[in-house]
């Protein structure tokens, strides 16, 4: 067909008219989606939930929803079963959900919903395996359902020692009565409910009540290779002599201080990170602990 010059001043005049018009772009989605609702909490453990809603709609599509709780924010696709993790055991949480559509606009938070998780479960069986002088040993069972990355020896409520495995032997304790109980850490640091108690008395073996001085500069060494090297300057005592006096070495663990190895000679240890050192006399007087400085 001949396209004459007719044609092309008639379209020219019918676009200019608006009868022809030209292709528009894509308007952009700005509609967010409508809110999830019915959010439900099908189960709770100590360090998870999980929930059910009723999903959202929108005018272009749906992307996914996200999770709000605790200060996490998960994604997911699944309204039917959603499980959020990386909570604290034993502790209360409000929970809400919104949609997020293909755009990116997000809706109006699901109504909350409140839930506590449960506690870890205890330590079961705390004995007392062996009791000699200033030194104890305990030893107790795996608590079910968990894999502990520490156990936390507490002596009437103080923080006393860690341990990796299900027993510890602690050393130099003082004369008196100690009661003993553990708590099972998980690797975030949340801590279960104390186990049952056991009992052991001390005999003491001096009438001496002072404690030593603390350790000086305590520093930890990191070199680019091997292995950290802590050191510090000997403690003073005014019954016994600074040759007589041990160290333990203490690590933070759940915002406390427990010792990981105890009666350390001399005034250097390697092989493993050290938060704080502290001195102890013949009969079991504790310095308050130093505090490492660390240098790379």
């Amino acid at each position: 067909m001949r396209i004459t010059s007719r044609m092309v001043v008639a379209f020219v005049t019918c676009l200019i008219a608006g009868v022809v018009s030209a292709p528009a772009a894509n308007a952009a989605d700005t509609v967010p989606p409508t809110s999830p609702s019915n959010v439900r909490v099908l189960a709770t453990g100590p360090s998870t939930v999980t929930i059910s809603f009723t999903g959202s709609t929108d005018n272009v599509g749906l992307k996914w929803y996200v999770v709000r709780v605790g200060g996490r924010e998960q994604a997911t696709t699944s309204p039917s079963s959603t499980q959020v993790g990386g909570l604290l055991s034993n502790t209360s949480y409000s929970l809400t959900v919104v949609a997020v559509d293909k755009a990116g606009n997000v809706s109006v938070p699901s109504a909350p919903v409140t839930f506590t998780t449960t506690a870890w479960p205890s330590p079961t069986g705390l004995r007392v395996t062996s009791s000699a002088g200033g030194t104890v040993s305990l030893a107790w069972n795996r608590p079910a359902n968990m894999d502990p990355y520490r156990y936390l020896i507490y002596d009437s409520g103080r923080p006393e020692a860690a341990a990796k495995t299900e027993t510890v032997t602690m050393q130099r304790l003082t004369g008196g009565t100690h009661t003993f109980t553990v708590k099972a850490m998980h690797s975030n640091q949340d801590v279960s409910p104390p186990s049952t108690s056991v009992t052991v008395t001390v005999p003491p073996r001096s009438t001496d009540v002072t404690a030593p001085s603390a350790p000086g500069n305590p520093t930890i060494f990191l070199p680019e290779e091997g292995d950290e090297l802590t050191t510090w300057t000997a403690s003073t005592d005014a019954t016994d002599p600074s040759s007589s006096l041990t160290y333990d070495m203490l690590q933070s663990w759940a915002g406390d201080l427990f010792t990981v190895r105890y009666a350390v000679t001399g005034t250097q240890v390697s092989g493993f990170f050290v938060a704080a050192v502290r001195a102890v006399d013949p009969a079991g007087n504790r310095s308050a602990p130093a505090l490492t400085t660390v240098l790379w």
